[in-house]
């Protein structure tokens, strides 16, 4: 399998499934936190910036997307309040759907790769398209993690 560069990941998401925000975060801290490597709006979502698990991850999400390995889906405003601390912000973007993909390496989650659209934006097949991408970012995320 090919492998993408976070900028290339970028650019193939705002064509399908398509992005307001596009990021990348990897599990650091000894899995206290999740780290961001990678931000389509710096001004509001910096690369550097970390997510407490304990206290801003939400418990049922990191169960779904970091210990079960499988993407979260929110289509809508209502999915992104329930899961997300910083939902207001996630809205104040023009955002209301959310797509989180965890990218593992031999196994293991290493970080999520996240794309986030207007309400409504998102359907299966996007998520599809989120995995694909995701999929061919293990060096990218493994590079990331050690260089943090």
């Amino acid at each position: 399998m090919t492998s993408l560069t976070l900028a290339e990941a970028h650019q193939r998401a705002t064509v399908n499934p398509g992005v307001i925000l596009f990021t990348g975060s990897v599990i650091a801290d000894g899995a206290s936190s999740m780290a961001r490597i990678y931000s389509s709006d710096e001004a509001v979502y910096p690369v550097g910036g970390r997510k407490l698990i304990d206290g801003q991850v939400s418990p049922m999400w990191f169960e779904r997307v970091v210990q079960g390995g499988l993407p979260f889906f929110g289509p809508d405003r209502a999915s992104v309040r329930e899961f997300f601390f910083d939902s207001t912000v996630i809205e104040s973007l023009g955002c209301g759907a959310i797509i989180n993909v965890p990218v593992r390496d031999e196994g293991i989650t290493i970080g999520s790769l996240n794309f986030l659209d207007r309400e409504g934006a998102y359907t299966d097949e996007s998520v599809a398209a989120a995995v694909a991408i995701a999929a061919q970012l293990v060096p990218a995320f493994r590079d990331a993690k050690l260089n943090l």
